[in-house]
């Protein structure tokens, strides 16, 4: 069907690009955004930098996760780290 051809168009392929961002994502310009990253470590760096974590608990657990900088490629589209959460 019509439906199916243009399928394709609708997806994007890759690690991420600040391209795919402004085509994806709301604008870092518009009010009330947040952008949630979740996934292993090199995902999480490539989308919005690492994600640290705080010394070791007195029981020997391990600490809480630290958000970091915002880095990589929502920092470069322009978002702010109030408006990017990584876990």
């Amino acid at each position: 069907t019509q439906e199916q051809e243009s399928l394709p168009e609708l997806f994007f392929e890759g690690r991420g690009s600040v391209d795919m961002i402004s085509k994806t994502l709301p604008s870092p310009n518009e009010n009330k955004i947040m952008v949630f990253v979740c996934g292993r470590d090199g995902f999480v760096d490539t989308w919005g930098g690492p994600v640290g974590r705080a010394p070791p608990l007195a029981d020997g657990s391990k600490g809480p996760k630290i958000q970091g900088p915002l880095l990589g490629l929502l920092r470069d589209a322009g978002y702010n780290a109030s408006q990017v959460f990584k876990y």
